[in-house]
């Protein structure tokens, strides 16, 4: 069973700021989406405002509700270098990795939350983490490990129902 949503990978991604790697996902979203990529950094910076999207040391999960007719999709963004990810009220927190989720506004939402929470808790293994960094040029290795992110969170799935 498949857990986690369609994922379309960048990497490795050459940007130097949140705002630039904003308009890059937005610019490769928005041919997925048909949306203007100005709404769809609009609605990433809108949820921004609410805290944080840096759960763990080097990740960020910027994700927006959108209205579109395409279903849930994720894009991994691998950096070649760490960027500054600040909200306002927030101490520096650099990442080097951005794991965006696009959220259709017909899904259901307790399924939407509780992917994310155990995305978060997938996310936050270290070497995990780690084996993303270092297969950010070799797509075959990070479509394996995407496959183990969705088996974890299958197995998570699993041990919430029981």
């Amino acid at each position: 069973m498949i857990v986690l949503p369609e994922v379309q990978i960048l990497s490795p991604l050459f940007c130097f700021s949140k705002k630039r790697l904003f308009e890059e996902i937005a610019k490769y979203s928005s041919y997925i989406l048909e949306k203007d990529p100005k709404d769809i950094i609009r609605a990433l910076n809108e949820r921004e405002q609410l805290g944080t999207t840096v759960f763990f040391d080097g990740i960020a999960m910027p994700h927006a509700v959108i209205d579109s007719k395409v279903p849930t999709f994720s894009i991994l963004s691998i950096l070649d270098k760490p960027i500054t990810f600040n909200s306002i009220d927030a101490d520096e927190q650099l990442i080097d990795i951005a794991f965006s989720i696009f959220i259709n506004k017909k899904d259901d939402i307790q399924k939407v939350e509780s992917l994310l929470k155990n995305l978060t808790i997938v996310l936050s293994n270290v070497d995990l983490l780690n084996s993303l960094r270092l297969a950010k040029t070799e797509k075959p290795k990070l479509n394996v490990i995407l496959n183990q992110i969705d088996c974890l969170l299958e197995q998570s799935k699993l041990e919430q129902e029981s």
